[in-house]
C-alpha cells in the first residue's frame, strides 16, 4: 500500500498542473481558511527538494494565489463591513480577533497584516478588519504582498528541507516537513494566548483606618 502511495505521490509531484492547483487553492484558502493549501505546498517544496518542481516556481504560485485570495477578502471587508460585523458572534475567537484587529491596524499599522498570517485564520481576520475600518488600499496591497510572499516561502522551504533530509522517501519527508509546521504552529498560538491573556488583578490591601479621639467637652466656668 504504502508503494502504491509512494508512486501517487510521485506522479502528483512531478505533474505540470501542481502550481496551478497551488494557486487556485492558495485563493480559496485565503478566503475559507478550512481549506488545507499549506500541506500541498509544504508537498510541492518536497517535490521541490527531488529536482519535479522549481522552489522558486512553488513560492511564486502560493505567494500570488494568497495575494489575490487575501485581496478578494478585503474588497469584501471593504464593500460589505457592517455585514462581516454582524455575522460574528460575540465572544468567539474569530469575533474577538476582528475586534483586537481593528484597534491594532490604527496603532500598529500594516505589522499586524504581516503578523495576523500566522495565526489560524489570522490572515482572512484581517483583510476584512482592513477593509472594514477602511484601510489605505495602496498601503493594503503592499502589505499583503509582502506578506504573502514571506509566508509561502516559508512553507515551501520547510517542505524543501524535509525533502532535502529525507530524499529517498518522500511520505517522511511530507510527513516531518507537516509535523514540524505543526509544531511551529502550536507554538506560535500558545506564545499569542500567553501575551494577550489579561493579567491577574492584584487587590490593594485595605487603608488602615484611623480612629480620631473626640474633642473635649468645654468646661462650664
Amino acid at each position: 500500500m504504502l508503494d502504491g502511495l509512494r508512486l501517487v505521490l510521485d506522479a502528483a509531484l512531478a505533474s505540470q498542473w501542481l502550481l496551478l492547483v497551488i494557486a487556485c487553492l492558495a485563493v480559496v484558502d485565503a478566503l475559507l481558511p478550512m481549506v488545507p493549501s499549506e500541506a500541498l505546498i509544504i508537498t510541492a517544496g518536497v517535490g521541490a527538494a527531488a529536482g519535479d518542481q522549481s522552489l522558486l516556481a512553488v513560492i511564486a504560485a502560493a505567494s500570488l494565489g494568497s495575494f489575490i485570495g487575501e485581496f478578494a477578502a478585503f474588497l469584501i471587508g471593504r464593500g460589505f463591513g457592517g455585514a462581516v460585523r454582524a455575522r460574528l458572534v460575540p465572544g468567539t475567537p474569530r469575533a474577538e480577533l476582528f475586534g483586537r484587529t481593528e484597534r491594532l491596524l490604527t496603532t500598529r499599522g500594516g505589522l499586524i497584516l504581516l503578523t495576523a498570517r500566522y495565526i489560524p485564520a489570522g490572515r482572512t481576520v484581517a483583510a476584512l478588519a482592513a477593509g472594514a475600518s477602511r484601510f489605505p488600499v495602496r498601503g493594503y496591497t503592499g502589505y499583503s504582498a509582502v506578506g504573502a510572499t514571506m509566508s509561502a516561502a516559508y512553507v515551501a522551504l520547510l517542505g524543501f528541507l524535509g525533502g532535502a533530509a529525507f530524499a529517498g522517501d518522500p511520505i517522511v519527508a511530507v510527513g516531518v516537513s507537516l509535523g514540524l509546521a505543526t509544531a511551529i504552529g502550536s507554538v506560535a498560538g500558545l506564545v499569542r494566548r500567553l501575551r494577550t491573556a489579561p493579567s491577574p488583578v492584584v487587590e490593594a490591601p485595605p487603608a488602615p483606618v484611623v480612629e480620631t479621639p473626640p474633642a473635649p467637652t468645654p468646661v462650664a466656668a
